[in-house]
């Protein structure tokens, strides 16, 4: 009886370690081998097709609303928040011309059938506020795109990225040094687009109520 006891004691100390210590360093390995491996040319084109999707399908959705809110207010020009671009202009742009796409009847899912209203959307990103102006062919007599986004722009440094009579586009760059942040500036420059198209005669005017129900997506804008 006294001599069983200390084999009972080796054995599973013997047994136990290295088996846990293998499997562990394994684990080690793989973890720190996946970490290291940057994404591909292949998964970064997927993940940017993949966003385009996305943009394209609330841009769609978004060309909706604007048409259904635009002609039951009688307005010809509309101002409003983009949220997935994520300030990428390019992105943003795409996400103009679904707004702009002509409604299939067919479909289930109503997508696009703004291009008539005038617009000009703004997405925040890090490190820019992108905003991207469109003016219908209809209306470009009453109002010229390129003025309309530089003077938008020029109310917080922005600057024009390319000009054109039917879509301008144009950043802000952010600037923590100046208080410049694009989620903070953006609904400012929101309503001094609708202020200049006032001045125009081409925007309801204000009287003494907030602009919040001519800018389309309250719930975008953060308490800050």
């Amino acid at each position: 009886k006294k001599e069983a006891a200390p084999k009972k004691e080796a054995a599973p100390k013997k047994e136990a370690a290295p088996k846990k210590e293998a499997k562990g360093d394994k684990k080690g390995k793989d973890a720190a081998g996946a970490e290291a491996s940057p994404p591909s040319a292949e998964d970064l084109e997927k993940k940017r097709k993949d966003k385009l999707k996305k943009v394209i399908k609330e841009g769609g959705k978004r060309g909706v609303e604007i048409e259904g809110a635009a002609d039951m207010g009688g307005l010809q020009f509309f101002c409003t928040s983009m949220e997935t671009p994520e300030g990428d202009l390019e992105l943003l742009v795409e996400s103009m011309t679904a707004m702009n796409a002509k409604s299939d009847p067919t479909e289930e899912e109503r997508k696009g059938g703004s291009g008539h209203i005038g617009k000009m959307i703004f997405s925040a990103g890090t490190e820019h506020l992108a905003v991207v102006a469109y003016v219908p062919e209809e209306k470009q007599s009453a109002l010229s795109c390129e003025e309309w986004l530089t003077a938008v722009l020029k109310s917080q440094g922005g600057e024009v990225k390319q000009a054109a009579k039917d879509v301008s586009t144009g950043i802000v760059k952010a600037n923590p040094d100046k208080g410049v942040f694009p989620l903070k500036i953006r609904e400012p420059m929101i309503l001094e687009a609708n202020n200049f198209l006032r001045k125009l005669g081409l925007f309801p005017e204000d009287n003494g109520d907030s602009d919040d129900e001519y800018v389309f997506g309250d719930d975008d804008f953060p308490s800050m």
